[in-house]
């Protein structure tokens, strides 16, 4: 796995197992593996096996956080990084919606997460205060009384951040909320098509049919036609869909986009 997988994601030779590996491995991946709920969507979520999501990956696709982060932790360990997983919660409150990574170098800890969809393209040091990215974006990093980690996000995001359990999980603990998130009608990875891609400087994301790009000096937002939608995958995402997805991603999506608009016109 690890020399077709670092190839898929732009690294050959392998990194050293240090800092500076972990950030070049933890940037490849997020910026060429791409956030992505179209498995739920098309009803095609399997379990959180490494062997099963490794292979959707190297065929051109992405996944959402339990899924790219399960990758992500097995490439680490294959190149000899330390690693954990934590739960945490987006938003902060009710039940674990998404996985995070934690690597231990000893005397240092840095946490590891390319499931956000619109965070941060290097690993974060495990530590309170704030984190620049290399653009103008930054994330802030606070122990809470519980023995919680809550990392803030930007004003950009759609989100505040999310809070972590400081003890690490074991992978099976995730299956339950995997299972959860991609199958119940309630979940917003079943609701709603969502493909994103972090950039220092933007987020760019697919809602069902808008497409957005949003940061300091960026805000644009424009509903996609049907020709549109086909060609976003490929040529802004680097996702790689058969002609009958897109259909059926198309159909989808076009009716979530119209029970938007008769919500809003409701209002």
């Amino acid at each position: 796995m690890p020399t077709t997988l670092l190839r898929r994601i732009g690294l050959d030779p392998a990194p050293a197992a240090d800092v500076a590996g972990l950030h070049a491995v933890h940037r490849a991946y997020v910026e060429h593996v791409t956030y992505e709920d179209i498995a739920v969507q098309l009803r095609e979520s399997g379990p959180l096996d490494e062997a099963a999501l490794t292979a959707h990956i190297l065929s051109g696709r992405g996944g959402y956080c339990f899924e790219l982060n399960t990758v992500l932790a097995a490439l680490l360990r294959s190149l000899r990084f330390d690693v954990s997983y934590h739960e945490a919660v987006v938003g902060g409150e009710g039940p674990t919606n998404h996985m995070v990574l934690v690597v231990d170098f000893g005397d240092e800890r840095w946490i590891a997460d390319a499931g956000l969809g619109e965070g941060f393209l290097d690993p974060v040091p495990l530590r309170e205060g704030r984190h620049p990215g290399r653009g103008p974006f930054a994330w802030t990093l606070e122990s809470e009384p519980a023995g919680t980690w809550w990392l803030g996000q930007h004003e950009w995001g759609s989100v505040s951040g999310f809070r972590m359990q400081a003890r690490p999980s074991p992978h099976a603990a995730f299956a339950p909320h995997h299972r959860r998130l991609s199958s119940d009608p309630a979940s917003s990875f079943v609701q709603t098509l969502l493909v994103q891609k972090p950039c220092d400087d933007r987020i760019v994301a697919l809602r069902s049919r808008t497409l957005s790009r949003r940061g300091p000096g960026t805000d644009e937002k424009r509903v996609l036609d049907r020709a549109e939608f086909g060609d976003v995958f490929a040529d802004v995402f680097g996702l790689a869909l058969d002609a009958g997805r897109v259909q059926r991603l198309w159909t989808l999506a076009a009716a979530q986009h119209e029970a938007f608009q008769a919500r809003a016109a409701a209002i």
